[in-house]
């Protein structure tokens, strides 16, 4: 490294003085906005009264309407499904939400027919 202190090595100081001055612009310009923000949010913070309402703008004038599209064409048929196939019998024994419920049908029983009752199930006549 040069000694600093010779007279003739002046280009490294003038880049050292040339840079810090710069690096000194760059805190003044980011910080000054900020600053001066803070200032106008603190002088603005008691509110103001209302400012009155604007008088209403004319009405503007209509459009002319737009002409009609013409009417779109008819889809054509679809072909007919096959008939569906018959399903097996049903079996209400041993399903549904009174076997769910109370169990196995018995009309005879008197706690069977609470249970029903219970749930909220009509019991038949």
């Amino acid at each position: 490294m040069k000694n600093s202190k010779n007279p003739t090595d002046t280009s490294v100081m003038s880049r050292r003085k040339a840079l810090s001055r710069l690096g000194g612009v760059a805190i003044m310009a980011y910080s000054v906005p900020a600053l001066t923000t803070l200032s106008m949010a603190h002088a603005g913070s008691s509110s103001s009264a209302a400012s009155k309402a604007s008088a209403a703008s004319k009405a503007s004038k209509a459009s002319v309407a737009s002409k009609t599209s013409s009417a779109s064409k008819a889809s054509a048929t679809s072909a007919t499904s096959a008939a569906s196939s018959a399903s097996g019998p049903s079996s209400s024994k041993g399903s549904g939400p009174a076997y769910d419920a109370c169990g196995k049908e018995n009309l005879a029983d008197a706690d069977y027919v609470q249970c029903l009752t219970n749930n909220g199930i009509e019991v038949p006549a």
